[in-house]
């Protein structure tokens, strides 16, 4: 299950365990093709990984103190951490697949 949250729950809601944020936004093409992988891979990998969604569009300080200048913008924490490589504008499931496998 992918959850959505405010930027202001961020810190709190990836503080313990593995979990991939999504920055994302309703109105951008690539963020609606990547939905299928994520909800596919929130599955896979349930119980394991957390997965969380942020509007874009609501969360212009977050994007700026993260630096995130495109969207889809996936970011990986462990425990608190930004840890693995972000992955911007996914074209397909499998580097989000093995990012995920590399970091459990």
């Amino acid at each position: 299950m992918i959850q959505e949250i405010m930027e202001s729950q961020l810190d709190e809601m990836v503080a313990e365990g593995l979990s991939l944020v999504t920055l994302g936004a309703v109105w951008c093409p690539d963020c609606v093709r990547v939905n299928p992988f994520l909800d596919t891979l929130s599955q896979e990998f349930s119980g394991n990984v957390k997965f969380f969604k942020i509007q874009s569009d609501a969360a212009k300080e977050l994007k700026t103190k993260l630096g995130v200048r495109k969207i889809p913008t996936l970011i990986f924490y462990k425990n608190g951490q930004e840890v693995g490589e972000r992955l911007i504008e996914p074209h397909h499931i499998d580097p989000i697949r093995k990012q995920i496998q590399d970091l459990l």
